[in-house]
């Protein structure tokens, strides 16, 4: 999304944001940001996933609804370009929220049917 290949401010640099964990706030916890683009890291549980677990339910999407290999090209295509991959910007739900969008692009299939693979 940002385009940065986000640098690690040091240790003693980190900014002292709210924790929470399971949805309950626990307090302050240093976290570090991006010194090029000023992102702070997602250190929650709701750990976000490399691409190519998104590229994997892609292929069987694919094999199960019969989409042709020029769709799945397309989609493809449009994660890498997305910015899907971007650990600092993004949590799991917002990945998986921007997945379903691209896919539902390209491909006529109900929100439901893709949240199964997710």
């Amino acid at each position: 999304m940002t385009g940065c290949s986000h640098r690690n401010c040091g240790n003693s640099e980190k900014v002292w944001l709210m924790h929470t964990y399971g949805g309950k706030d626990c307090g302050l916890k240093p976290h570090p940001y991006c010194v090029e683009c000023g992102l702070v890291k997602n250190l929650s549980s709701d750990k976000p996933r490399k691409i190519g677990f998104y590229i994997n339910i892609v292929a069987a999407l694919g094999e199960r609804l019969k989409i042709s290999k020029a769709q799945m090209r397309l989609v493809s295509m449009e994660l890498h370009d997305s910015g899907l991959d971007d650990s600092y910007g993004l949590d799991r739900y917002q990945q998986e929220v921007l997945f379903t969008q691209i896919v539902r692009k390209y491909v006529s299939v109900s929100e439901k049917i893709i949240r199964e693979f997710l």
